[in-house]
């Protein structure tokens, strides 16, 4: 995971207008099956099941959902979801390794082909998110932003999420057209219209699919 940074501040203040206008666990990690309460606060409807698009090595793919969402443990938050943005999950929902889905989030700008292009509406995702750990009250009960999805391999099951913010059109373009984590990776080198990786305590379940 990348450091958590200033730029990190900056995308979540960014979000905070918006809205309103591999890790393994250690010892100490409690491990917990979702609950019934999760999808109280599932968006999309509370469908069961459903897809997103996402991006995998250079190409578009489907990610299939069956699962609610999963946001459990320390920190509790102040979301009616329970989801932390901003927070190392303290709680998981399955030991050994869990892959990362990166979600891509573009602010201060609307591109085309998102996604989950609606604000806290995207099937088994929350509709909500607390961002006040980083900047403070007024921010616990964020609607979950408009975003795409970025995986670097194909999996099925749990995923952790990580957050990266894109305040440049340019470098999202250049994202969108490769569709692979390593040009993530060299544009976050770069340092410029892009955040580093910022934790969350959210966990989605989903397959990746050709």
């Amino acid at each position: 995971m990348r450091p958590f940074t200033q730029s990190a501040v900056a995308l979540l203040a960014a979000l905070a207008m918006t809205a309103c206008a591999d890790q393994s666990p250690t010892a100490a990690d409690p491990v917990l099956a979702p609950s019934a309460s999760a999808s109280s606060h599932n968006a999309h409807a509370d469908a069961d099941i459903g897809t997103t698009a996402g991006w995998f090595d250079g190409k578009a793919v489907t990610f299939f959902y069956n699962k609610p969402f999963f946001c459990k443990g320390e920190p509790t938050g102040g979301a009616s979801s329970g989801c932390v943005l901003g927070a190392e999950p303290s709680a998981r929902p399955r030991g050994g390794n869990i892959p990362v889905v990166y979600v891509m989030t573009p602010l201060g700008f609307e591109p085309e082909g998102l996604h989950c292009p609606t604000v806290g509406q995207c099937i088994n995702h929350p509709s909500t998110i607390d961002a006040s750990r980083v900047f403070g009250a007024g921010a616990e009960n964020l609607p979950l932003p408009a975003h795409s999805h970025i995986v670097d391999q194909r999996a099925s099951g749990w995923w952790e999420i990580e957050v990266i913010g894109v305040t440049d059109p340019q470098v999202w373009n250049s994202i969108a057209a490769a569709k692979d984590l390593a040009t993530v990776r060299t544009l976050q080198e770069a340092g410029n219209g892009i955040t580093g990786d910022i934790p969350t305590n959210l966990f989605l379940f989903f397959g990746v699919r050709p």
